[in-house]
């Protein structure tokens, strides 16, 4: 596999070919606008925040990211029917709680 960069995760997050053959036609990537501003809120804090409801695509893109940057893969799930939340390593569960909490709880992990 070629080494990530940015730019390659760029093109995948426009829906173009991405460069360096680390995209696939069957794994979703490009992002809506609502989409971008949850992307650049995650390269900002260092982890991912989305809902239960939402697609998948930025899941997927922010995997890649933390693969270029070499950062963990922290993603906060949130369920906003219930008010909690589940911090995902690598797609494992590390915590879930209330969601306040677990928003303070994600922010140290990154740190």
């Amino acid at each position: 596999m070629a080494k990530i960069k940015l730019e390659h995760i760029d093109n995948l997050r426009r829906g173009k070919k991405s460069g360096a053959k680390i995209g696939s036609r069957w794994t979703p990537h490009h992002l809506y606008k609502y989409e971008q501003i949850q992307y650049d809120r995650a390269l900002k804090n260092k982890y991912l925040e989305v809902t239960t409801k939402e697609r998948v695509n930025l899941q997927n893109l922010w995997q890649k990211v933390c693969i270029a940057k070499s950062w963990k893969n922290y993603v906060l799930i949130k369920d906003t029917k219930k008010w909690t939340g589940t911090i995902l390593l690598d797609d494992k569960q590390v915590k879930s709680g209330d969601l306040k909490n677990m928003k303070l709880t994600i922010k140290k992990y990154v740190q």
